[in-house]
């Protein structure tokens, strides 16, 4: 019997003697989508009508399943809902037993917690990342998890979003046993499955009082939470903490119900809706064009930076930090000495801070090679240049930042951030030298947005923005209002937390609208792809927060008609920056919205 959804066959089941295997078989991600849940369904309703004595639940490959899928957030829930699915594993006659190959996030995390036993592989990766999206794990997370490794486990993950292996979910009590990568897992959870059924006894999570021995320290997690937490931009934490703290106080089903109102409720909030565009738009932004996406190139080992100024020693450390080997180049002797003055000085400071050690320094010296001149910039596979001379004897890919790229070179803006935002113009630019500058960037840690000439995105939308904040102080809007106002937008910060005045209101509506408008601008000019483009870059720069989903997000969520008649308003005083662009009349006839 297999689940067949619209896409073919998504969940296998298997009778294995007095077993019955049950196995997600979505790829990529084993998402857990409408028809896969439906399959699921139907293998559970097969284990309770037949006679099999187990049940085995596993993901196919090394994968159990990456979670819901987010395309459906927001949407009428097909049944059975993912929640309902949990409930239905855990009240089973029969055991279930679950093998974690390889990832368990968010809602796969749920299943396994539901079932009555919980096997996981070595290379086992578990998650409940929801707090990333504005949610909770809203799938009986929330209130089986603190059952089964108490308040400050399970408010650690589900506040943090991290990931965690099979050894420390071991040590938690996350899951019961881990078994060997390879070959004889799948037969070893078998065999458990058979083992549970003969000794006829298995344990229910919600039925646990695990993770309540300790009541003190339970309350003491609530409380060190919540008061970390105060005064946060965000719901969705508060939340949690909520949630966790009804899972000590209430009975297991009332515990779902409050965890399923805590989780429409943040659904329908504007930062969760700005966190899931966030999630799109950046997948969408990165993709990059399918000539080049086609090339597997071979990952760079020797750069070549010509032009010791500017950004030069900061770029040449990254990519010593990356095991490279490096060379840099400059005309000038006087530039170059005070580079490698300026590398030396930063890696000595990392060892007396204890974030590098000697020999980590050292190893990176011996991998940089300084030179006078371009003669050797050829022997690189990637060179950089910071400099409008560049001229090599044979074809390279070469990476122009800040200046006029060389024929057949690519323009490169970079903004230092934790992960630095890389602008890469590969339009014109041969496909397998394109791909190789991919390469060495993924390399180096850069997030890689593909964009069209005549950028950077960044800088447009950092003059908008800085443009529209002058524009309203030489109308006499005092600067700690303006600031006041930016920092509850999650302009230029993360944002923090209150209700924003009317004024202030105002005062970040012209400052998204400037935004949008130049934004819209930038896709008209060929410069951003398409709107995902604008808000990735806008997020990833730190121009506005990521729970804002971007300027474009902000546009379609006020409407554009509304967009429009504010940009036609503002425009009588600065025309430069308000007057409509034509991109958003186009959408309106038409019907779209700048996501559409």
């Amino acid at each position: 019997m297999s689940g067949l959804g619209p896409e073919g066959e998504k969940v296998r089941v298997a009778r294995i003697g007095a077993l019955l295997e049950i196995v997600i078989a979505h790829p990529p991600v084993n998402a857990l989508g409408a028809a896969l849940r439906a399959g699921l369904a139907a293998a559970l309703d097969q284990a309770e009508a037949g006679d099999a004595a187990a049940v085995l639940l596993r993901g196919e490959g090394a994968l159990f399943s990456a979670g819901a899928d987010i395309a459906e957030f927001g949407q009428a829930t097909a049944a059975p809902s993912l929640s309902a699915l949990c409930s239905r594993i855990e009240d089973l006659p029969i055991p279930v037993v679950v093998l974690l190959s390889g990832p368990a996030l968010g809602g796969g995390l749920e299943l396994a917690l539901a079932s009555h036993l919980r096997l996981a592989t070595e290379a086992a990766q578990m998650s409940l990342p929801e707090v990333h999206l504005g949610l909770l794990p809203g799938a009986g997370g929330t209130q089986r998890l603190p059952r089964l490794v108490g308040g400050v486990a399970a408010l650690d993950l589900m506040l943090s979003g991290r990931v965690i292996g099979a050894v420390e979910a071991l040590a938690i009590g996350l899951i019961d046993r881990v078994i060997p990568t390879g070959t004889e897992a799948v037969p070893a959870a078998r065999a458990a499955a058979l083992a549970l059924a003969q000794a006829g006894t298995w344990r229910r999570s919600g039925e646990l009082r695990d993770g309540f021995r300790d009541v003190g320290a339970y309350r003491a997690a609530l409380d060190a939470a919540r008061q970390a937490r105060a005064g946060a931009r965000l719901p969705a934490p508060g939340r949690i903490i909520d949630c966790v703290e009804a899972a000590l106080l209430l009975p297991l089903e009332q515990g779902l119900a409050f965890e399923s109102a805590a989780f429409g409720d943040l659904l329908a909030a504007p930062e969760s809706a700005g966190l899931r565009h966030a999630f799109r738009a950046e997948r969408a932004a990165r993709r990059l064009p399918p000539a080049v996406a086609r090339i597997e190139a071979p990952v760079p080992q020797r750069l070549a930076i010509w032009g010791a100024g500017g950004a030069a020693a900061t770029l040449a450390r990254r990519a010593l930090q990356s095991g490279l080997a490096v060379m840099l180049a400059d005309p000038q002797r006087e530039a170059l000495v005070a580079a490698l003055e300026a590398i030396a000085a930063a890696q000595e400071a990392e060892v007396q801070a204890g974030r590098m050690t000697p020999a980590a320094r050292d190893a990176d010296w011996a991998r940089l090679a300084p030179a006078i001149g371009p003669a050797r910039l050829g022997e690189a596979d990637v060179v950089i240049t910071t400099r409008d001379d560049l001229v090599l004897p044979a074809p390279r890919a070469v990476l122009a930042l800040g200046v006029m790229p060389p024929p057949g070179g690519m323009a490169l803006s970079l903004v230092e951030q934790a992960q630095p935002l890389a602008e890469l113009v590969l339009e014109g630019a041969p496909p397998a030298r394109a791909a190789l500058a991919v390469a060495l960037a993924r390399r180096l840690g850069w997030q890689v947005i593909p964009v069209g000439p005549g950028g950077p995105v960044s800088a447009a939308l950092a003059t908008a923005l800085a443009e529209a904040v002058a524009h309203m102080e030489a109308r006499k809007v005092p600067r700690a209002v303006i600031a006041q106002a930016l920092s509850l937008a999650g302009i230029a910060g993360e944002g923090r937390g209150g209700r924003p005045s009317a004024v202030e209101e105002v005062i970040a509506r012209r400052c998204f609208g400037a935004m949008a408008n130049a934004g819209a601008r930038l896709i008209e000019a060929g410069v951003a792809r398409d709107a995902a483009v604008v808000d990735t870059v806008a997020i990833a720069a730190g121009i506005v927060a990521r729970w804002t989903g971007g300027p474009m997000h902000q546009a379609d969520r006020r409407g554009l008609l509304v967009l429009r008649r504010d940009l036609k308003v503002w425009a009588a005083e600065a025309p430069a920056l308000y007057a409509p662009a034509p991109l958003l009349d186009r959408l309106i006839g038409e019907g779209r919205s700048f996501a559409a």
